[in-house]
């Protein structure tokens, strides 16, 4: 039996290369791991994608917000003629202590103010508002619906036309002209 003794060594170039590919595994690593485990801050909100293919004005939509938790906002017009929304959050997972959404003019820089919807027990957060001043002249919305946790501020966002709901059109505000 022929042992062989002779080791050849590893090229410098492929040593460098294994270097720098651990190193950024590891960088990588500890990035995911602070986003979705370490952030807890109160101050920067880690923002989660809404789920595909949900129609916010057909039942609501869902976000995973981490690993082990999510949410879930629904969007009701009110009908009493002066276009009064219901917003609805349920968290899942997480003791939520406050949930705040806003709405922002997807094709305008228009904002409307900041909603804080009431706890109604066991993760379910309800709310009433308007889209705001001269948002008839507005058609693509987004909805910002953040949770505050003792995991720090998660949020989500969710897109809607007003054009789908009902309520008067106010066009002829001419204080949005």
């Amino acid at each position: 039996m022929a042992a062989y003794e002779e080791e050849t060594p590893r090229p410098r170039m492929l040593n460098l290369l294994i270097g720098v590919t651990l190193m950024t595994i590891v960088i990588a690593l500890w990035y995911l791991l602070d986003y979705y485990y370490l952030r807890e801050s109160t101050h920067d909100v880690t923002w989660y994608p809404p789920a595909q293919g949900c129609v916010l004005l057909d039942g609501g939509c869902h976000a995973n917000l981490g690993i082990d938790s999510s949410l879930g906002f629904a969007l009701q017009e009110v009908h009493d003629g002066e276009g009064m929304l219901t917003f609805e959050v349920r968290v899942h997972g997480r003791a939520p202590q406050s949930v705040t959404v806003q709405f922002i003019g997807r094709d305008m820089n228009v904002q409307s103010r900041r909603l804080s919807l009431q706890s109604k027990g066991d993760g379910l957060f309800v709310g009433q508002g308007t889209l705001g001043l001269c948002s008839a002249h507005v058609d693509a919305w987004r909805a910002q619906v953040v949770v505050l946790s003792d995991h720090g501020l998660k949020g989500s966002w969710f897109d809607f036309d007003s054009q789908e709901l009902g309520g008067p059109t106010g066009r002829d505000d001419r204080r949005c002209l």
